[in-house]
Parts: structure tokens; sequence; C-alpha cells
């Protein structure tokens, strides 16, 4: 434990230092206050906030699912809570409340819809679960590009957002993502023991005492108002959910408790990172920063799937 406290520690180091490198780097070079403070810093802001919030639910639901190969992006969460904005923004619903209520009812829905297609008896197999999540994740793919169809006169600015962006520096918007997610990440920690004890099994939690239904919806609520809290205000940015935790397990172990903040410190760092590229790589172009994480996260899914195939897991 103390040697994961130290990693932990030394991860906040890192993170804490490239987030404060990151704020001088652009595609022009420049020291104006301006700049700095009301353009890069929030859009660190943003990176640290929206990779936590990705990585802290990517977590959680790896944990339940007791699935590497789960994240916000390909259960559907993360296309629900689009879904969720672009319905706002159809109804013409400018209000913050409103964005961040229509995101997270989305996103919540998608669960909702998830455990009723797998329930069965009472409860919620496994690998039903991600299957229909899946199903539920084309569903709302789908109804996101007919909104995008709808909205043609915008497509560009909508395109930029359903490929994922930290191009939003609202201080409003920030501080309520920032609530959202930090609420998220605490209910994840708090229920550690519970997401160590249902990584063995749902039949060895529920005779350790969990009441393994109950941690499950609880553990699928705090997830899904952190992919709300980051997809309102960010779009649609995949992988970090997926890669982020598997990472972490790898450098920490499997235990929740150094895991969850790990991830969350490692979502931020990640997203830090793939933010400075989009900025950089095609000055003055900007490439949206959830098509680098996609760049980077899809051949590691491949990864994951062949070596799972390869241990006769699927």
């Amino acid at each position: 434990m103390k040697s994961g406290a130290r990693r932990l520690l030394f991860l906040l180091l890192i993170t804490a230092a490239l987030a404060a490198i990151s704020v001088f780097i652009g595609p022009v070079p420049t020291t104006s206050p301006v700049i700095l403070w009301h353009v890069r810093l929030p859009r660190v802001l943003l990176a640290v906030l929206v990779g936590a919030g990705l990585a802290g639910a990517g977590t959680g639901f790896q944990g339940v699912l007791r699935n590497p190969l789960a994240d916000p992006y390909i259960l559907g969460t993360s296309s629900a809570a689009a879904a969720g904005v672009m319905t706002a923004a159809m109804l013409g619903v400018r209000h913050y409340a409103a964005l961040y209520i229509f995101s997270l009812g989305f996103a919540l829905l998608s669960i909702v819809i998830v455990t009723r297609i797998a329930g069965t008896n009472g409860r919620t197999p496994v690998q039903t679960l991600v299957l229909a999540g899946v199903i539920v994740s084309l569903f709302f793919n789908a109804a996101v590009f007919l909104f995008f169809s709808i909205f043609y006169r915008e497509s560009f600015s909508i395109l930029f957002y359903l490929l994922g962006t930290l191009t939003e520096g609202d201080p409003v918007l920030i501080t309520i993502s920032g609530s959202m997610v930090g609420a998220g990440l605490l209910v994840n920690w708090f229920f550690a023991r519970e997401l160590n004890l249902l990584t063995q099994g749902e039949e060895a939690a529920f005779h350790l005492g969990v009441d393994v239904e109950r941690a499950k919806r609880i553990l699928f609520i705090a997830a899904s108002v952190m992919v709300a809290g980051s997809v309102a205000v960010a779009g649609m940015i995949g992988f970090v959910g997926l890669i982020v935790p598997h990472m972490m397990r790898l450098i920490l172990g499997p235990d929740h408790r150094l895991l969850i903040p790990a991830s969350a410190l490692g979502g931020a760092l990640f997203l830090i990172i793939a933010d400075a590229l989009a900025r950089t790589l095609t000055p003055p172009l900007e490439i949206p920063v959830g098509a680098l994480t996609a760049l980077f996260g899809s051949p590691y899914f491949i990864f994951l799937l062949r070596k799972k195939q390869g241990a006769g897991e699927f």
C-alpha cells in the first residue's frame, strides 16, 4: 500500500507539472495573459476534469462488469449523453441547468435501458449487460447522427463537438462539470471495497455481505454522472475510460482504493497530452481531441480483445 501511495503521489506530481507546462503550449508561442488565462488555462482545466471523469467512469464500469473492455464510449453512455445535449439544442433550451439535466437524463436512461434488456429474475448478468450496452450505443449513435443531419447549417461546430473538443472555456460550465466529476469519483472511492469484491464475482461478493444489485445501481449512476458532466462540456471523447484504468491497473494493481484516484489522475494526464498534440500538430488548424484519443484507443482495444481471446475468455 505504501509503494502504491508513493506511485500515486508521483503520478500527481507529473500530472500537475504537465498541466502547468501545457498552459504555455500552443500553435503560437505567447506569454499574453489574456491567452494564457482565458484560452489555454480553461482548456487545461477541462482536460483534467474530463479526463478524470471519463477514466473514473471507465474504472467503475470495468469493476462492476469485471471486463477491461468496458468503457462509457463502448457501452453507449457517452453517446446517450451527447444525444441529450443535442436534444436540448433542438428544443432551443440554452440554460446551463437544462443542458446538464438533458445530458444526465439521457445517460441514466441508457443505463436503465441496458439493465432492463439484460435483467432476468431481478439480476443482471455481466455478459448480457455488455452486449446490451453495445446495442444501446448503436441506437444512440444513430440518434446523434440524425440530429447532426437536422442541424446541417451548423454542421462544422456540431461535428467538432461530436468528435470531442476542449474549446469551451465558460467558467460556469467548468464549475458544474467539475462538481459532477468530483461527486462521482467520491462515490466510486466510497464503494472501493464493493468494487474489489465484485471483481471476484457476484456470488463471492454476495456471500461476503455486498448488496450486489444495490452496489451496481449506485456505481452505474455515479459513472453516468461523471460521463454526463464530461460530455456536456466536451462532447464524445472516446477510449479514455478504456485505456487509462487498464494501464493504471498494470502499474498499481487491482485495489480500487488506489486504482480510482490513479485512474482519475491518469485520465487527466492522458487528455492533457492529447489536447496539447491536438493544438500543435497541424497549426493553425486544430484536430478534435476525440479523434486523437480514438486513434490511440482503437488499436489498444483490439490488443485487449486479442489478449482476452488468446486467454480463452471470449
